[in-house]
């Protein structure tokens, strides 16, 4: 009792006093108090310290090893941890995964503990190990320990039951608690993560998780409307579903009274909304097809049957036909709607006054009053409508509305009966309309370079204009592109030495310096992308481990992001002193498991991806890698609209595999379709390698852009899979055209002498047609040809421009001047009739009388039956000439212009031929048999022979001159 009272008791390490120790200090025979000892002498000895063992081990809780320390048995523990129940004066872990728990080493240290007792694995203190982890165990599930947040659980609960019993948890929109919410109330800022406190807290991630299973399994709704769910359903399953004005979005008003509740229930209830939305999904899918037929023929193409109320895409709305179904029957109904659609889609604005006038127009047809009926009974019944029947109710309905309207005839947009008419849904007609005040404007001119404005422009009109006169000696109209034409000459004149006399050589010369400054600015954009994805595919092959080893590994240390695991993948995997290996191993890791398309850190919510994109320049830096960015894809189109002359929208639906094997040497058919043409298909031989060094080709451009973006195919859906694919915010997406126009904008600014001028997309095409027209000025088949166009005239928007009609002039003078002949011996004074001096008149009188075609006009003054004058200048149709003016002069120079314009027509006639059979067989035929027969049956006999071997000679001569152009049909 002593040794017990003076805290030195001997104890051994299996919890029981120490015998030896006893046996040295009471001075008895070694191993007399311990169980293998024989003799009875000391029996009683051991006796006595057997049962004082027992005792205080009874006393003790069972285990004495720390008897001797002042809570080393289980009662002077347990003792202890009572009062600490109380008081809760701990030692607490702050961090890491204990955080929140009783610090077992600062506990030992604090209460006197031998050193590993409580850390350590002895069996001896396993007991106490046992007690204080079963008391941290308790006081943690009771609250009482723990992070702050596991702390704050029980209140959290008990507010969460109350909130459950009102039925007013707070949703998220996945249908789960709302933790951000609960959190709020419990002192979490708004701008703090709720992940971090549930990685942080087990407890209270276990106890969301809890409440969101109470969510899903029991039914659990917030929200007032959700009762409504079945009568919802039962009531858009009928037919008498009422749509608001657009007739595309289900009316909430009538709903909500349907339902007998407020409109405000419906708009707050997410299931409501989804009933709803599904519905009007199947409203606008039926509003996409028709009932009838398949398809109709529209403009001669077969387009789908929209339905008697389609819905135009172009304009965002629907147009009702219905009411046509009474009078005309569904499929007739559906016809309009679908040509409607058709025929608007190339409108601007919104065509409101199209859809009621031709509404009105047919529902007029059919009213027994207006004695159209027979049209309306013709067009139910899908007969063919009498033409002159049809014209006289169009006269008929016209005057109607000017004597019935109020408004002017101009604004009764009858243009759109006419545009059905050549649809070929109704007869074709045309209003006659009077022309409007100012209407002298070309619609069909389109600007190109040379009429871009400067952005220091100053009203210089007049001056400039008359220089332009003195300048080619020729008058030029004031109209159309005159203006910014000169203004661009005068400019261009102004700084640069260079530049041609000739005015049509000039505009040809500056079309094709800003042409090219252009391609040369684009291909510098694009090398600059090209570098950095060559750069990327480099990087990828140098990461260490490779990308599949990365993605292995994230995927197994990721799910704990505190784990000592996943802070050492981070330090190896992306280690902070070696930036380009971190560098190599991120995009691996992008292209392995992301196809190469770096996800957006706010769709993952994950803050490791910002961090590592924040290292190397940002999320589009490291797209820029593996995919193309916006800005390099509107340099590849840039470069193909320079070259092809294509339409902006052409480009920007050019496919994947639009670069094709082409029959023409050195290059490549680059196809597309022009959606506006009826899906018509482009297509454009254009050479595999640029004719200038600096200038990346349109060829090459393309097919790398191909090839960067061949392997996210998979990841795309059909109507995706465009070339002009970029990245944006964690997504491939197509180019918009109004991006496209702002990077082009972009470009052409980085130029010094590009950026002093106001230039778009839409300027390239203009350009390269008129670059081609003054290139081949006579060819006036050319330019269409390589525009693709089915019509002269809307070629012509393009290239008769004021470079052009200033060549043509040139020629129309020298004709003009060839055909001022006048009789010397019939008139006094002639050089004075015609107004020019004498010098001048003796000067043209040896070839005043000349056509350009080998022959002479003998007067192309022409009085009419009325006694009216007027000039000839058909040139063309001398051959056929009714006043027997047209002479032949055997001449070597006339004989020769015949054997030059016959080798012309020679080459010509298989193209003319194949596209303009009848103005060929009508102009050029004639003239063909005319040189046939001058040449090779007049010239080939006696004196005459002579002079043909002259102007065979001579002809040759001119023909093989530099800058010789040979005369083209026109």
């Amino acid at each position: 009792m002593k040794l017990l009272g003076e805290r030195c008791l001997p104890v051994n390490k299996m919890g029981g006093i120490n015998r030896k120790a006893i046996t040295d200090m009471a001075g008895f025979p070694l191993g007399s108090l311990s169980e293998r000892y024989a003799a009875q002498t000391y029996k009683w000895a051991k006796k006595v310290v057997d049962e004082f063992e027992a005792m205080i081990k009874e006393s003790e809780g069972g285990y004495i090893a720390g008897i001797n320390l002042d809570y080393g048995t289980p009662v002077r523990l347990r003792k202890l941890l009572e009062e600490l129940r109380e008081t809760l004066d701990l030692p607490m872990s702050r961090h890491g995964i204990n955080g929140g728990h009783i610090s077992f080493i600062e506990f030992q240290r604090k209460y006197g503990f031998p050193d590993g007792s409580l850390t350590g694995k002895g069996a001896e203190w396993k007991w106490a190990r046992d007690m204080l982890a079963g008391f941290d165990s308790d006081l943690y599930e009771n609250g009482m320990i723990g992070t702050t947040w596991e702390m704050k659980v029980p209140g959290i609960r008990k507010y969460l039951e109350g909130l459950m019993k009102r039925q007013s948890l707070p949703i998220n929109e996945l249908g789960k608690l709302n933790r951000r919410e609960v959190m709020v109330k419990f002192g979490m800022p708004r701008n703090q993560s709720t992940n971090i406190a549930e990685s942080r807290s087990p407890k209270l991630k276990e106890l969301f998780v809890e409440y969101d299973e109470h969510l899903k399994e029991g039914g659990y709704s917030q929200y007032q409307g959700d009762a409504c769910q079945e009568k919802m359903r039962k009531i858009l399953d009928g037919e008498d579903i009422v749509l608001d004005k657009s007739l595309r979005v289900i009316s909430i008003k009538w709903l909500a009274e349907e339902l007998g509740i407020k409109r405000s229930v419906i708009a707050n209830t997410p299931k409501l909304i989804e009933i709803i939305e599904k519905k009007t999904r199947e409203i606008h899918e039926s509003q996409r097809r028709g009932k009838t037929k398949k398809s109709f023929n529209i403009f001669g193409a077969a387009s789908i049957n929209l339905g008697a109320t389609p819905y135009s895409k172009k304009h965002k709305r629907v147009f009702p036909f219905d009411s046509l179904i009474p009078l005309y029957g569904l499929e007739f109904a559906e016809k309009i709607g679908t040509g409607f659609i058709a025929i608007t889609n190339d409108f601007k604005g919104m065509p409101k006054a199209y859809f009621s006038r031709i509404k009105d127009f047919l529902e007029w047809i059919a009213d027994d009053n207006n004695g159209a009926i027979a049209i309306a009974d013709a067009l139910r019944e899908n007969k063919k409508v009498n033409q002159v029947k049809f014209e006289r109710a169009c006269m008929e309905y016209h005057a109607y509305l000017l004597t019935e309207g109020k408004v002017k005839p101009e604004r009764y947009s009858l243009a759109v009966i006419t545009k059905f008419g050549d649809a070929r849904l109704l007869p074709q007609y045309h209003f006659r309309r009077k022309a409007r005040k100012g209407a002298s404007k070309d619609k069909t001119h389109r600007q190109s370079i040379l009429e871009a404005a400067r952005k220091s422009y100053k009203d210089k009109a007049l001056s400039i204009l008359d220089d332009a006169a003195k300048y080619r000696n020729i008058e030029l109209d004031h109209g159309r592109d005159t203006k910014a034409f000169v203004e661009t000459l005068v400019y261009e004149k102004e700084s640069r030495e260079d530049l041609s006399d000739d005015i049509s050589e000039a505009m040809l010369q500056i079309s094709c310096d800003r042409l090219l400054e252009t391609q040369k600015q684009a291909s510098t954009v694009f090398r600059d992308w090209q570098k950095t994805h060559q750069e990327g595919v480099e990087l990828i092959a140098q990461a260490s481990p490779c990308g599949e080893e990365i993605a292995r590994m994230m995927d197994e240390y990721g799910s704990n992001k505190q784990s000592n695991k996943w802070r050492r993948f981070l330090s190896t995997t992306f280690p902070k002193n070696d930036k380009r290996q971190a560098l190599c191993n991120l995009l691996a890791l992008i292209k392995t498991r992301f196809k190469g398309i770096p996800p957006s850190a706010s769709i993952t919510n994950d803050q490791f991806w910002s961090k590592l994109y924040s290292r190397f320049g940002g999320i589009e830096k490291i797209a820029s890698y593996q995919l193309p960015t916006r800005k390099a894809v509107s340099a590849g189109l840039a470069l193909y609209l320079c070259e092809s002359g294509a339409n902006v929208s052409v480009a920007l639906v050019l496919a994947p595999d639009c670069v094709r094997n082409s029959d023409v040497p050195a290059h490549k058919k680059v196809v597309s379709k022009k959606d506006r043409a009826k899906g018509k298909t482009i297509y454009d031989d254009l050479s595999v390698k640029s004719k200038d060094k600096d200038c990346t080709s349109a060829v090459t451009a393309l097919e790398y852009m191909t090839n960067a973006i061949a392997h996210i195919k998979q990841e795309l859906n059909d109507d995706q899979w465009y070339l002009a694919l970029h990245y944006s915010k964690g997504q491939v997406v197509n180019l918009l055209e109004y991006n496209f126009r702002e990077d082009f904008k972009s470009i052409c600014n980085s130029s010094g002498y590009l950026s002093q001028f106001y230039i778009v997309p839409s300027m390239i095409r203009p350009t390269v047609l008129l670059e081609t027209q003054l290139k081949n000025p006579t060819n006036l088949g050319y330019a269409q040809l390589i525009a693709q166009h089915e019509s002269e005239t809307t070629t012509s928007g393009y290239t008769n421009k004021l470079p052009h009609r200033a060549k043509m002039e040139e020629h129309i003078l020298g004709y003009q001047r060839s055909l001022e002949f006048v009789v010397s011996q019939k008139v006094a004074q002639p050089h004075v009739k015609i107004g020019v001096p004498e010098s001048e008149w003796e000067r043209r009188l040896e070839h005043a009388q000349r056509t350009g075609l080998g022959v002479f006009c003998e007067n192309r003054v022409i009085v009419d039956e009325h006694g009216n004058k007027t000039k000839c200048v058909d040139v063309e149709n001398c051959i056929k000439c009714k006043h027997d003016r047209m002479l032949v002069s055997a001449d070597t120079i006339s004989i020769a212009e015949m054997m030059i314009w016959k080798k012309s027509l020679d080459e010509h006639e298989e193209e003319w031929i194949s596209e303009r059979l009848d103005r060929w067989n009508e102009i050029w035929v004639p003239w063909q048999t005319f040189f046939h027969v001058v040449l090779e049956e007049k010239m080939s006999r006696g004196k005459l022979s002579k002079i043909k071997s002259d102007a065979t000679t001579l002809a040759t001569t001119q023909m093989s001159q530099d800058g010789f152009v040979m005369p083209e049909p026109w």
